[in-house]
């Protein structure tokens, strides 16, 4: 576009590659939007979103792009391995993209999928790919799940958590702020469903920032509130700064409700750290045992074993990578603060040095993975199409699934 001042870059090229991130700009869009094309194809196309609150529809900057190029071309083809996130109406709107209004409701597009007749997508599972000579492509997933009970210590600390989410929320209701809590709330239980590390860190940060607005160092922040699903769909570096901005929300109206949280605060703090002190979390306990016997059973495969684990967060992801080399092992990770030059580097580090690679989301989109035998789901993402995604990383030749819930 800099090279192309004074003109339109798409009336100049006949083929383009691009990313939605970059079009969906509003000074991009634009020039795009006066150019008609033969053919658009887009990668990754479950990213283009909208949502239906009541009668309200909720459209993401992603899906008024979709809606753009809907307008712009004579064949559209979408690719994606996670169309369905479980929500009919998402799933009819996206389907609104490739031809407006062919399924006016969800019961039209249910019998269709019902009658296998629907003429708008093409559905293909890696199990039934055959090569040439009929023989699978794609190795079968073998899931297990790991199920455990929590120590008293753990339940205490998730009790304790809860009665202070919902005493905040409560509060909240009467307020004007009450969504932007709930999600700061929402980003809390997460943390604790990940690991109690995470949440230790989050916490932290929630009582570091409350302290300085009780010493009057900064102000409260008055952020502008943007739907959950919106931000389920940012890069996950961008995911992680607003999450961090969302932590630091408070409901308190004075000096005497602040010192409170405070206090509460540091209560849950110190639970939570003689929890880590102590070495009682009964998951990280699990983890242990899961990548024992993962690598008692691929040992006799050829090659060097290898296991992929993957969290949400970035603080659960340096605690297991501190755990696991205190256990013995090589471990590496990719997370997405990292560049992708970087995640590429560490991908080959994975394959050639290392036992064991610790990843966020980052690794699930782009890098190849398929020498990978084994995979841990130390925590399972809200979104559904991100398990899938994940999955897809090693889910090749070699390929096995091993889920941790």
């Amino acid at each position: 576009f800099n090279a192309h001042y004074g003109e339109n870059p798409w009336q100049v090229n006949n083929q383009v590659i691009t990313s939605i991130d970059f079009v969906k700009q509003e000074d991009i869009l634009a020039s795009l939007s006066s150019v008609h094309w033969d053919l658009i194809i887009v990668d990754e196309a479950h990213k283009m979103s909208a949502y239906k609150y009541g009668n309200k529809i909720q459209k993401t900057e992603r899906y008024k792009l979709g809606e753009v190029l809907s307008r712009i071309s004579n064949h559209l083809l979408f690719l994606t391995a996670t169309p369905h996130k479980g929500d009919p109406e998402n799933f009819r709107l996206f389907l609104d993209l490739l031809m407006s209004g062919f399924f006016a409701t969800n019961e039209m597009l249910e019998e269709s999928l019902k009658n296998k007749d629907n003429p708008l997508f093409i559905r293909r599972l890696k199990e039934d790919l055959r090569d040439f000579e009929g023989k699978p492509i794609f190795t079968r997933r073998f899931p297990i799940t790991i199920k455990f009970r929590l120590s008293e210590d753990e339940k205490e600390l998730y009790n304790e958590v809860s009665r202070y989410v919902f005493e905040q929320y409560n509060k909240a209701l009467e307020s004007d702020k009450k969504r932007n809590v709930a999600f700061a709330l929402v980003i809390l239980q997460r943390r604790l469903a990940s690991s109690t590390y995470a949440l230790l860190k989050s916490l932290e940060r929630r009582k570091d920032k409350l302290e300085k607005i009780l010493k009057e160092e900064e102000k409260p922040k008055d952020i502008t509130f943007i739907d959950y699903e919106e931000v389920e769909e940012l890069e996950e570096n961008e995911r992680w700064k607003k999450e961090e901005e969302w932590e630091s929300i408070t409901i308190a109206e004075n000096k005497n409700e602040l010192n409170q949280e405070i206090e509460t605060l540091k209560n849950l703090i110190e639970k939570a750290k003689s929890l880590i002190d102590k070495e009682k979390e009964v998951k990280l306990q699990e983890l242990k045992k899961a990548i024992e016997e993962g690598f008692e059973k691929i040992k006799e495969m050829k090659g060097n074993p290898k296991i992929l684990i993957f969290t949400e967060s970035k603080d659960t992801l340096e605690y297991l990578v501190r755990k696991i080399e205190s256990w013995g092992y090589k471990v590496n990770y990719i997370h997405g603060g990292m560049m992708l030059d970087d995640r590429i580097r560490a991908e080959k580090v994975f394959r050639d040095e290392t036992q064991i690679m610790v990843a966020t989301e980052a690794a699930g989109e782009g890098i190849n993975l398929q020498f990978c035998h084994i995979m841990i789901n130390y925590d399972i993402p809200w979104n559904p199409t991100r398990l899938e995604q994940r999955m897809g990383r090693i889910h090749g030749a070699s390929a096995r699934s091993h889920q941790a819930a």
